[in-house]
């Protein structure tokens, strides 16, 4: 029967096997869990701007965000909204979604709205 080389017979053959850990070893190892947990830190208590911009359209007063359904799943009540660098806000939402927004003194026509929100990154990560 062929031996292996990590086989040991009697106590004395394992301080053989034993190695010793450097300390440039466990400072490496330090820094990159310091830097995991200062990462993992900063994700829960920061919070990113994400900006959704797309085309809003204003006719007779009313005003309708062209707006995708995943970004549509971002917005809510008493938010706000930029029409052509004027603010406004989300007053609500009908009952297909879509968000009802407070009048804009602009002309009819179309324009560019944008609507910022602030994301946790660790929000990215777990799907929120």
């Amino acid at each position: 029967m062929k031996k292996n080389k990590f086989s040991v017979t009697n106590p004395e053959e394992l301080n053989k096997h034993l190695q010793h850990t450097s300390p440039f070893t466990w400072i490496i190892l330090g820094a990159v869990t310091v830097l995991l947990l200062g990462f993992f830190v900063w994700s829960f208590l920061f919070k990113l701007p994400i900006k959704i911009v797309g085309d809003a359209t204003i006719s007779g007063g009313q005003v309708t965000l062209n707006i995708s359904k995943t970004d549509l799943n971002k917005l809510k009540a008493e938010q706000a909204v930029y029409v052509s660098d004027k603010e406004g806000k989300i007053l609500s939402f009908d009952e297909d979604g879509q968000p009802v927004v407070s009048n804009f003194d602009l002309e009819d026509g179309t324009y560019t709205y944008k609507i910022v929100y602030n994301k946790r990154p660790i929000e990215f990560l777990i799907g929120k």
